[in-house]
């Protein structure tokens, strides 16, 4: 089951140089990326406007999988969902 956070949460990611996130700091505590399940990206128009977002699904040393994203834009990394 998975849970879909009703506001995304802003994330602090370390990347490596092609974008794919190396550790996920949530509440000030670090987790190392394991496994990336999936990636893919969504554009969204806002005010005539795209907005990339580059989505992963991953998972952490601490065993708990996040589906996470990067805005474009603002280069912000963001937790959308956990799944149990």
């Amino acid at each position: 089951m998975a849970k879909l956070l009703e506001k995304p949460e802003e994330l602090r990611v370390t990347a490596n140089i092609e974008g794919t996130p190396l550790t996920v700091t949530r509440n000030g505590k670090a987790e190392r990326v394991t496994r990336i399940y999936q990636q893919w990206q969504v554009s969204e128009q806002l005010f005539e406007q795209e907005i990339l977002k580059n989505y992963f699904r991953v998972r952490t040393n601490k065993g708990i999988i996040y589906d996470i994203y990067r805005d474009t834009m603002s280069n912000s990394w963001y937790l959308g969902r956990v799944h149990d």
